[in-house]
């Protein structure tokens, strides 16, 4: 499994957002939040250290989940894996908890 993933910035509309997303040491990529799994609107990513990304795409959240899902494990022990998404749906927010 590839150690971090890459959210390139094309793919991500946070406000004046002018870098990539790039987040580490996952250990689980889940459609909807860790309240609720099955939410349409959001991925959650948890990391090795406890720390959970919620990224909402709106009505895409089952297209991104499996984006990832293929992206970190396309490259076993790769360093980085770009995140290649099938939907034209952007990322609007990331939570970091």
């Amino acid at each position: 499994m590839a150690k971090y993933i890459k959210i390139r910035k094309e793919n991500v509309n946070i406000g004046s957002a002018a870098s990539d997303i790039i987040i580490g040491d996952i250990v689980s990529v889940t459609q909807g939040t860790l309240a609720g799994v099955g939410n349409a609107n959001n991925v959650a990513i948890q990391t090795v250290g406890g720390a959970t990304y919620l990224l909402t795409v709106t009505a895409a959240a089952a297209d991104w989940t499996k984006d990832i899902q293929k992206a970190l494990t396309a490259n076993p022990g790769g360093v980085m894996a770009i995140v290649a998404p099938s939907s034209s749906v952007k990322v609007t927010v990331c939570l970091i908890a």
